[in-house]
């Protein structure tokens, strides 16, 4: 791959100008999630703690013996 130095500005201008990156971005907001995803982040929560947990369980009974 050609370091950018070598590339020729025109060519550089022309897609930035065909990609549209000069516009600025959108907007991002929150979104409101539903009882039922909110349920389900909450218990991914959970899974991770556990997990982390078993992990932390295994590799000190392991390291140990």
């Amino acid at each position: 791959m050609k370091p950018l130095h070598e590339f020729d500005p025109a060519d550089i201008r022309r897609l930035i100008e065909r990609e549209g990156w000069e516009k600025p971005l959108a907007p991002v907001q929150r979104v409101q999630l539903t009882t039922r995803q909110q349920a389900v982040f909450w218990g991914l929560r959970v899974y991770v703690v556990v997990m982390t947990a078993v992990v932390v369980w295994a590799f000190m009974h392991g390291a140990a013996g």
